[in-house]
């Protein structure tokens, strides 16, 4: 991909990330900023392609079935995060650039993981949150491992390393939030629907040997199984999933030749009921770029648009690596029913 320069100090970039969490005072106030954010993050895509190699090749190690993706945080999500922090500061946040791990089992997972701890590299691993061994409150399970890089400027990077149903979790939590127009995986929403998804996360759990959560330790599998049971039934989780994700239809338009080194560009519009695809060749990384800011600042303050730029590496598995922006939820439907059964486990 072309090279980005950063035409911004920090100082400003800085003060860009607390203008738009404020609120711009004027349209053009507003378009600056988004500038100079997109600016900025378009400085971490140089770098998430040469950590998405590495990335890959120490998966292919473990299995040759792993799903390998990278992508850009949105923008709501970037701002959505300096609001909860308060002391947070655009310049030092450390998932502005993204890549991702899904293996079929929890096992592979740690073999990743070993493979990157006793691996030398001239960037620092800054830290590592395991939250398979110790969850997040709502049910989260991921590894995460933050990289800073030894460049100028200094910036971190994450690499996030889960298995299939920790992504299943993961991405349904999305599709909810998405669907109740709510950040349901920053603790937003209904209190029910963020009980079903620590339940449900208990219970995928279980299926990979893993921790339950500390509120469910008292139960025992049976019993947890049969409180996810009734809580599916009282909120119609199935017949929800299944009636709200079925309306969305996917246009797409294909700018490149071939199937594997695009940047896909995609618009969720909950509105309208529509998914918008448009595809990109790694030398088009800056026209993906400026398309996506050019997408960000017409619809800032429009809640029912998502906008996020991604990159598998090979448009196929698009879908399989972010079902969240495609509202597909076959796979957690399919798991669901399979509880509901009494055949899951």
């Amino acid at each position: 991909m072309k090279f980005v320069e950063l035409k911004y100090s920090k100082a400003k970039i800085d003060k860009a990330g607390e203008l738009l969490k404020q609120g711009p005072d004027s349209p053009y106030e507003m378009a600056e900023a988004l500038k100079i954010l997109s600016n900025w993050r378009a400085i971490h895509a140089t770098h998430l392609d040469s950590f998405a190699k590495v990335l890959k090749l120490r998966a292919q190690k473990v299995s040759t079935k792993a799903i390998i993706a990278q992508r850009l945080k949105r923008t709501p999500s970037i701002l959505l995060k300096l609001s909860n922090h308060k002391t947070m500061r655009l310049s030092t946040m450390q998932d502005i650039g993204g890549l991702r791990a899904v293996f079929d089992t929890t096992e592979e997972v740690y073999e990743l993981l070993a493979l990157y701890e006793n691996s030398r590299s001239k960037h620092s691993m800054f830290s590592l949150d395991d939250y398979i061994k110790n969850p997040k409150a709502d049910g989260y399970r991921s590894i995460h491992l933050i990289y800073k890089l030894a460049k100028t400027p200094s910036l971190f990077l994450e690499i996030q390393l889960r298995s299939q149903l920790q992504h299943i979790w993961a991405t349904g939590v999305e599709v909810f939030g998405t669907l109740k127009n709510s950040s349901f995986k920053s603790g937003q929403g209904s209190k029910r629907w963020l009980a079903f998804f620590a339940i449900l996360g208990s219970v995928f759990a279980i299926k990979e040997n893993r921790p339950v959560l500390e509120q469910h330790k008292y139960l025992s599998k049976s019993e947890l199984i049969e409180k996810l049971k009734l809580v599916m039934t009282e909120l119609q989780v199935i017949d929800n999933l299944n009636v709200y994700t079925a309306v969305y239809k996917t246009f797409s338009k294909n700018t490149t030749k071939g199937r594997k080194g695009h940047y896909s560009l995609i618009l969720l519009n909950s509105r309208e009921n529509t998914i918008s695809l448009k595809t990109y060749s790694t030398n088009q990384f800056d026209v993906a770029a400026q398309a996506y800011l050019d997408l960000e600042t017409k619809h800032f303050e429009d809640k029912q648009i998502n906008i996020v730029l991604v990159n598998t590496g090979d448009i196929k598995k698009l879908e399989v690596s972010y079902p969240n922006y495609f509202m597909d939820t076959k796979t957690l439907v399919r798991n669901l029913s399979l509880i509901m059964l009494g055949q899951f486990i």
